[in-house]
């Protein structure tokens, strides 16, 4: 993870800065609103800001609006909130303008001192004081760019407003957040009664709590139209049998293709009744278990009943959401509700899928998915969950149990009941799907190496640690058992070995190339015994590592100590930089993308991050062809999952994702345009690979 510093401006720069905004400040938006600014009343922040200008900076309670700095007219002067390990990801602000306005605009200026200062997205609420419950979105706006100054005009139309809340979120939780100015611009129309009483303190915390209306009943952001926006169930039934007219005569091309989806143009090879991995010419292949070549195109998490889709419609005390228009009939829509280890939560993708497709609405919608899924040229299930009877090639992601001894997001992979644990956890899995040819492999557990950090906060630890006794004693083998030269190294004073391991120990004494290999041998300890586990109960399948992100959680001493016991070693890469493949290409292993996508900010949805976000619905599929050419061309790569089959929820799953990553939106609608272009780039990524790279 890279290290963020601190910034602030100096006495000079902001000179400039007030040069530069007095002379050519103009709103994202447009031009600033001609309409009378308003400066009047309170404003409360949650948290208070840690940084930035007096009286804002730590300020607990209210703010007045005439003397506080986000209306002050100067960009000099700014509130700001230091992003640290442990900072909140949203940051709020509630303004009370003592009684109804109608707006014309609001302007939110966020000028960064620097490029560790920013922000991902915000959003604009407003109620009026006749609407109690609930708030209405004015506007939602994700940053684009590296510019230093930003601001964005919100067109308010005369809607009339008492109280707006503003919230920030961070990009990650090192990044600092900036609010330079909000500027309140007066409309035309009529003005409630005088003043009100301001609201305390208390109130405004409450006003913070309160949520804000978003979807209609069928799960779609309710600000916004475009074309296809579903508007009745006939519709949704008559998209049915539109789809389903136009792909009656769909199916795999048998004579372009074996069963599983290997390409016979590239020859038939050695059949071994399963998937294996072969090089030929100096590239890797999957190999399907007829002998012919596979590049894996997969789609993760393609059922219905995935949980991710759902999204709460309680809060976490269990009063209700207020952000439904109208939620499914819990009688009528029975099979959309769920409560379970993952929550309690709806799920808007099932009961479309319900009122779509009628009776038998699960096989309809396999089969419907199923020839989606061929006529786009995907070919595998690649993670996550899948339909339940649809027959396509797969990779199966081996969970890790829950009553491993845990180490931050990883655990302990010395302790020596770990492979017990995981072996009684997996084994019928294992033995069920040994004999099955469309399973190509398994991934365990997800997203989870080791680094330094990991190290740090075992050194911490006590004698009851299997993995800090692992650490003592590969010190002492390292240093010849002698405890006096590994006590002057570390600035300790053991009188054992045995009494080190109750020692806490400081990372910093340690020398870089011991913590190193002491991950490798971590690495090795771990990768060996998931090995061992699945070869034990199956030797028909292939061991495709755990899906590692490879910048974060993990480190390349992890990633190259696993390559020795992996069949081909997979990441999960959100970027639009085929570059990642470099940082492995030493190892020769064949390499997999298992989670990749590009998303937008339209519809009420969020872009995963900022290096795949895209301009609109229509340029994902440009980025996607540039991204997996790029990706395919290499000799080690062998294939890729994009992440996922549908949209999230507009209203977010419980921990607030609201991502556009689907093929499919929430209403079972295909993004034509997108997945058209992926069509033709699926269709030609086999020569890609064979003549690229």
């Amino acid at each position: 993870m890279n290290k963020w510093y601190r910034g602030y401006l100096g006495y000079a720069f902001r000179l400039l800065l007030v040069i530069v905004l007095v002379l050519s400040f103009i709103p994202a938006g447009g031009a600033l609103a001609e309409g009378t600014l308003l400066r009047t009343g309170n404003y409360y922040y949650s948290p208070a800001p840690d940084a930035g200008s007096s009286p804002d900076k730590g300020a607990t309670g209210l703010v007045s609006s005439e003397s506080g700095v986000l209306l002050d007219t100067l960009t000099t002067t700014y509130a700001g909130w230091m992003g640290s390990a442990t900072s909140k990801g949203t940051v709020q602000v509630v303004f009370d303008l003592l009684k109804d306005y109608p707006l014309d605009s609001i302007n939110i200026v966020l000028n960064s001192p620097n490029s560790f200062w920013g922000f991902k997205e915000f959003t604009v609420k407003y109620r009026p004081e006749a609407t109690t419950d609930y708030y209405y979105i004015a506007g939602k706006h994700v940053k684009s760019g590296t510019a230093l100054n930003y601001s964005v005009n919100i067109p308010m139309n005369n809607k009339t407003a008492r109280f707006i809340v503003i919230d920030i979120k961070r990009s990650h939780a090192y990044q600092h957040i900036p609010l330079t100015e909000v500027q309140i611009y007066k409309g035309t129309g009529d003005e409630g009664q005088n003043p009100a009483a301001a609201f305390t303190v208390e109130q405004m915390q409450a006003e913070l709590k309160k949520d804000s209306l978003m979807v209609d009943k069928y799960g779609q952001w309710i600000y916004e139209t475009w074309s296809g926006k579903v508007a009745t169930d006939a519709q949704l039934k008559q998209e049915y049998a539109n789809e389903a007219k136009a792909l009656a005569k769909v199916s795999l091309d048998r004579n372009k293709y074996d069963q599983y989806g290997g390409i016979k143009s590239g020859g038939q090879y050695k059949c071994t009744g399963f998937f294996r991995l072969e090089q030929i010419d100096n590239k890797w292949w999957f190999i399907t278990p007829d002998g012919y070549k596979f590049i894996l195109k997969g789609v993760d998490a393609t059922s219905i009943w995935e949980w991710g889709y759902g999204t709460p419609f309680n809060k976490t005390d269990g009063t209700p959401r207020k952000v439904f228009e109208e939620l499914p009939d819990p009688s009528v829509y029975a099979p959309a509700y769920a409560n379970d280890l993952n929550g309690e939560r709806v799920s808007f993708i099932i009961a479309n899928v319900m009122k779509k497709y009628g009776s038998n609405y699960e096989s309809k919608w396999e089969e419907i998915t199923k020839k989606r899924l061929i006529n786009w040229g995907f070919n595998a299930f690649s993670k996550w969950s899948r339909p339940n009877n649809v027959t396509f090639p797969y990779i199966e992601v081996l969970q890790d149990p829950l009553n491993l001894k845990r180490i931050q997001w990883t655990y302990d992979v010395f302790d020596p009941q770990a492979e017990s644990i995981i072996d009684n956890a997996l084994s019928a899995q294992l033995q069920k799907a040994r004999n099955d040819r469309w399973l190509i492999g398994y991934t365990y557990d997800n997203e989870a190496g080791w680094t330094a950090d990991i190290v740090k906060e075992i050194l911490k630890y006590d004698s009851t640690s299997a993995a800090k006794g692992a650490f003592v004693d590969f010190l002492a083998k390292r240093y010849n058992n002698d405890i006096a030269a590994v006590n002057q190294l570390l600035g300790t004073s053991a009188e054992s070995f045995d009494a080190l391991k109750n020692t806490s120990i400081a990372i910093a004494s340690v020398p870089a190339a011991d913590v190193s290999d002491y991950i490798k041998l971590a690495s090795k300890t771990y990768f060996s015994m998931i090995r061992n586990i699945i070869e034990k109960y199956d030797t028909n399948h292939l061991f495709l590592g755990s899906s590692i992100v490879p910048t974060w959680r993990t480190s390349l001493d992890w990633d190259s100590a696993a390559m020795e016991f992996v069949d081909a070693f997979s990441v999960d890469n959100y970027t639009n930089d085929a570059g990642w493949l470099s940082r492995y290409e030493a190892f020769g292993k064949p390499l997999l993308n298992l989670e990749y996508t590009f998303s937008t900010s339209e519809r009420g949805l969020s872009p995963v991050n900022a290096a795949t976000r895209t301009a609109s619905i229509a340029d994902r599929g440009a980025a996607f062809k540039a991204f997996i050419e790029s990706q395919t061309a290499h000799p080690l790569f062998v294939g890729s999952g994009w992440f996922v089959y549908f949209d999230q929820a507009v209203t977010g799953r419980k921990d607030g994702e609201n991502f556009n990553t689907g093929l499919v939106n929430q209403q079972d609608q295909p993004y034509t345009d997108m997945v058209n272009i992926m069509k033709t780039v699926n269709g030609g990524l086999e020569t890609i690979h064979a003549n690229g790279g």
